[in-house]
């Protein structure tokens, strides 16, 4: 059931103040449609499933693809998923679309080191020394992290959904 907030109420949130909301069509659209970041993602948990046969200039290459894959996703979901200063917002919502939204800027400069990080074992610029099996270890924390943050989307765009519907409270 939707909750109607009086003007006095809605001030009083902070919804406006925070302003963000998700475009529930859009978003889930993105996230349907990304075949391409789907795919670069399992062929890099393919790639690092098998730590001994793994280079490091084929895992600066499998994350350098990744990285534009993510890249672009992010792009469009914030771009399109995502509301700036919405004029209807969810107070309930708008708090926990801004932390998934902004998680995105960490996710993104997670991946980053992460290629830094290849690099460096590729090009032995390393001090202290790490290992190819250092960054596939960091890659899988990364990949940890980037599920988490895509289940709380989902979680958004399916309570979103249900409070529209009036199923969700």
């Amino acid at each position: 059931m939707s909750t109607w907030l009086t003007e006095a109420e809605f001030r009083q949130s902070g919804a406006r103040a925070t302003g963000v909301t998700i475009n529930v069509a859009f978003l889930k659209e993105i996230k349907e449609d990304n075949i391409h970041l789907t795919s670069t993602l399992q062929e890099t948990l393919d790639h690092f499933s098998s730590v001994e046969k793994v280079d490091p200039k084929s895992a600066v290459d499998q994350l350098v693809e990744l990285q534009d894959a993510l890249e672009t996703h992010f792009a469009m979901e914030e771009f399109y998923g995502y509301f700036q200063n919405a004029l209807l917002t969810n107070p309930s919502i708008s708090p926990r679309a801004e932390k998934t939204r902004n998680e995105h800027q960490d996710l993104f400069l997670q991946l980053n080191r992460l290629v830094d990080r290849a690099e460096q074992v590729l090009y032995h610029e390393c001090s202290p020394p790490i290992t190819i099996h250092d960054v596939i270890g960091e890659f899988r924390t990364f990949h940890q992290a980037l599920e988490k943050h895509e289940a709380a989307e989902r979680e958004l765009m399916m309570r979103l959904c249900n409070e529209e519907l009036g199923v969700g409270g």
